[in-house]
C-alpha cells in the first residue's frame, strides 16, 4: 500500500480512501470494488494510447484538492456497467482483478500498521 501513496495523486487517492473503512471489522465489498475500479483507472491512465471506458468515469478518484469525496456517490448500477466495461479489455480486466483480490489485504494491512491514520 505504501508503494501506491508515494504515486502520482491519482494512485494516492485511491490508496488513501481504504482508510474511509477504518474501525470496521471488514471492508465493506462496494467500496472495494469501487476503490478497485478506481486504482484500475489511474493505472490505464498512465498509458497514451487508452481511454477510460465511458462507464467508468464517475469512478476516477478525486483530485487531493477537490471538494468532492474520494469515490462518487454513484447511481445504482454504474459499478457493475464499469466492472462490465473493464471485462470487455483483457488487459484492463486482468487490472481491475488484481487490484480488487490486492484490495482487502490493503486495508487489513492499513488496520494493522496505520499507514493512513483514522
Amino acid at each position: 500500500l505504501e508503494h501506491y501513496t508515494n504515486k502520482p495523486d491519482c494512485f494516492r487517492m485511491g490508496a488513501k480512501s481504504i482508510r474511509s473503512q477504518c474501525g470496521e471489522a471488514d471492508m465493506d465489498e462496494e467500496q472495494r470494488v469501487i476503490a478497485s475500479i478506481s486504482m484500475t483507472l489511474c493505472e490505464i491512465a498512465t498509458g497514451n494510447h487508452y481511454s477510460i471506458p465511458l462507464e467508468c468515469h464517475e469512478f476516477r478518484p478525486a483530485d487531493p484538492d477537490s471538494p468532492r469525496p474520494p469515490y462518487p456517490s454513484a447511481r445504482t448500477g454504474a459499478a457493475s456497467q464499469c466492472v462490465d466495461a473493464l471485462a470487455r479489455s483483457t488487459q484492463f480486466w486482468s487490472s481491475y482483478s488484481g487490484y480488487l483480490r490486492e484490495m482487502r489485504k490493503w486495508w487489513l494491512l492499513n488496520d494493522k500498521i496505520q499507514l493512513f491514520p483514522c
